[in-house]
């Protein structure tokens, strides 16, 4: 059983006015039809000769011709005759100039509704599905052929390019680690001399210090509370780094700094009730870049001390002992020494011992639909695979579907998953030239090589459609598509 596709074209009421000379008027097509079968093209039309009056002595030859301005094809003709005409025609005495013999002759009777069912099969050709094919009725009284007669009906579009009926497929993104946003702070968390426990209430150390770091970590807990102000979004991680100054020997100046970043991680995370992986901690053992900085902008200094202090601290150092080298001559050296007492230690050293901390936040688990109220305020917080999951609640090509697949290639323009899916819906509405610029961003997936057929099929350009149906096979979409334009 042959396959009906639905490309179809209606045409009623086409009427023959009266021709120049001696055409023939008073006839008219009523539904003209033509589609496609398999492989064939299909036309059908009623011939209605109701108004017809044609003398005994004459005829015309009515003939449907495809074509797109270059190419041809006549399909068979019918032949109307007068009275005598149709006589000469059965007695065979009729002289004809055409190539071929027409499918149907009739003998008009005057005066009476008659009317012919005209029905043609014919191959199709490739350039009969591009977009300057059409459909074409002549009149041809003298028996020379279609090329010398005169139009009965404008030209009208096949409209056989498959392409609408061509299936496209989005591509659902892969499940990653949801974005994050970044909250970075500072506090100057105390330690006690050589000591690594937090003290999180007042405490006295031994040598009578007194150290009070409620402050400092209620800095930390404002900052968790602004970051947390968004009820959709937990704690992703937080991380600590510690910094401690140049004073003491390296080795033990980066155990008392990773020992107290340790500290105050396992803290933060039992106060929120992180899980120890999401509390991580790191630590600077010695503060140089920090110390730089300062000896830069100090204005306590002469421009001859910052200038031999900035030397001194540019000097590579490859290992422990370079570094305590420089510490050595920062305490004896006679440029740095009296410095060093009166300013270094007791001012700039104690600026250089402090933790920076960075929150990061991420998006609650959420159910599709609780993350459409989202991607309308906050989008930034959602992954690629939470977008499509959103659009997928409302249907393809939708106003609201098609917005959110926009949202998630302005927040992943160089996704290639991204730009598949944005050429997908650009070729569903008929934005080719767009379709054309995300398929250029995108990769060479099955999926992205049936949409790149699917947009050469409605340029008309079919070679270029197969080759990448068949680099798309055996994607379902993608064998039905070049079944199509198969020909």
């Amino acid at each position: 059983m042959k396959r009906f596709f639905q490309f179809l074209f209606i045409a009623t009421g086409l009427s023959l006015a009266t021709f120049a000379g001696n055409t023939p008027g008073g006839m008219k097509i009523d539904d003209l039809r033509f589609h496609r079968i398999d492989s064939d093209l299909s036309v059908s039309a009623s011939i209605v000769l109701d108004s017809l009056d044609l003398p005994a002595n004459r005829q015309f030859y009515l003939t449907p011709v495809v074509t797109d301005g270059s190419s041809a094809v006549e399909l068979p003709s019918v032949l109307v005759n007068g009275r005598n005409m149709h006589y000469a025609y059965l007695r065979g005495t009729l002289r004809d100039n055409r190539d071929k013999a027409p499918a149907t002759e009739v003998r008009r009777i005057n005066g009476t509704r008659q009317t012919i069912d005209y029905n043609a099969v014919t191959p199709l050709m490739p350039w009969m599905l591009g977009p300057e094919a059409a459909i074409e009725v002549k009149v041809d009284t003298c028996g020379c052929g279609h090329a010398y007669g005169q139009s009965l009906m404008p030209g009208r579009p096949l409209g056989l390019n498959p392409a609408p009926q061509m299936l496209l497929t989005y591509v659902t993104p892969q499940v990653t680690e949801l974005p994050v946003a970044i909250h970075e702070g500072r506090a100057r968390v105390q330690f006690e001399v050589d000591r690594t426990e937090l003290h999180t209430t007042p405490y006295t150390c031994r040598n009578g210090q007194r150290i009070d770091n409620r402050e400092q970590l209620r800095i930390i807990d404002d900052s968790v509370a602004y970051a947390l102000s968004d009820p959709n979004v937990e704690i992703a991680s937080i991380g600590i780094c510690g910094y401690a100054s140049p004073e003491s020997p390296y080795m033990h100046n980066e155990y008392l700094a990773t020992n107290r970043s340790r500290a105050l991680a396992e803290y933060l995370a039992g106060r929120y009730s992180l899980p120890a992986e999401r509390c991580t901690y790191s630590s600077v053992p010695e503060n140089w870049g920090e110390f730089r900085e300062i000896a830069e902008s100090a204005t306590g200094i002469t421009d001859s001390q910052r200038a031999d202090l900035l030397s001194l601290i540019d000097r590579p150092a490859y290992g422990a002992s370079d570094y305590d080298e420089k510490e050595r001559e920062l305490k004896t050296s006679p440029k740095f020494a009296r410095l060093y007492r009166s300013l270094i230690l007791p001012e700039w050293f104690p600026r250089l011992r402090a933790t920076k901390f960075t929150i990061s936040t991420r998006l609650r688990p959420m159910s599709d639909e609780q993350l459409a109220s989202v991607i309308a305020k906050t989008p930034a917080l959602m992954s690629l695979n939470q977008m499509f999951r959103v659009a997928r609640l409302y249907p393809e090509g939708s106003p609201e579907f098609n917005s959110v697949i926009a949202t998630a290639l302005t927040y992943y323009p160089d996704d290639t998953v991204a730009n598949l899916n944005a050429a997908v819906a650009a070729i569903k509405s008929g934005d080719l030239d767009r379709a054309s610029l995300y398929l250029a961003r995108s990769d060479k997936s099955p999926e992205a090589e049936n949409a790149r057929g699917v947009l050469a099929a409605h340029e008309g350009d079919y070679e270029a459609a197969r080759r990448h149906f068949e680099a798309a096979a055996p994607l379902p979409e993608a064998v039905r598509n070049i079944a199509l334009i198969n020909l």
